[in-house]
């Protein structure tokens, strides 16, 4: 097993446990995370990039199979969806150069924002259990679903749900 596996494994472990007694819950309002843009280079505050809008934050790894069979359910909904104001903010917790990240994604054609945060800070601000693991955000910025798994994210019912939350107004307690 190679070593930025293993260190994300231990990693993710102590991430579990840690969670287990403090989940982020539906409700909450989201946590802020700062990480890196993979297309510019930047980091970012996820908060700053994306508050006021519908955000999927889908937490992933590049060595998650899962994850990867996730990739094109999540780049549907968001070329169906990113027109009316969906946003996705997909983070990789590799260890691994963001240039293998930005590699390795490449040949998916996503249209989505890759992001990526190396220390897996993200992990412990959002309490994760395991990747891929996503959180859906409304204008308000409070969690509205929490999925522990890979989801069928270009699904009907999907797809419902969050236009729902495109079409609510966030001034209006909706």
């Amino acid at each position: 097993m190679r070593l930025h596996a293993i260190v994300s494994l231990l990693l993710l472990g102590a991430v579990a446990c840690e969670a287990a007694q403090n989940p982020v819950r539906v409700g909450d309002i989201a946590p802020d995370a700062r990480v890196l843009d993979l297309a510019t280079g930047d980091t970012i505050s996820l908060t700053a990039r994306y508050g006021g809008g519908v955000t999927l934050v889908n937490i992933w790894a590049t060595w998650c199979l899962p994850c990867k069979e996730e990739i094109p359910a999540l780049d549907s909904l968001y070329r169906a969806l990113g027109p009316q104001g969906l946003r996705i903010a997909a983070v990789s917790i590799d260890t691994r150069k963001s240039s293998e990240v930005r590699d390795w994604i490449a040949p998916f054609g996503v249209g989505f924002d890759v992001l990526q945060d190396p220390s897996g800070e993200i992990q412990r601000i959002y309490r994760t259990t395991g990747v891929p693991e996503s959180f859906l955000i409304d204008k308000r910025g409070r969690i509205m679903r929490i999925v522990y798994a890979a989801a069928p994210w270009a699904s009907v019912a999907n797809r419902r749900i969050i236009e729902a939350l495109l079409a609510a107004n966030p001034e209006q307690g909706e």
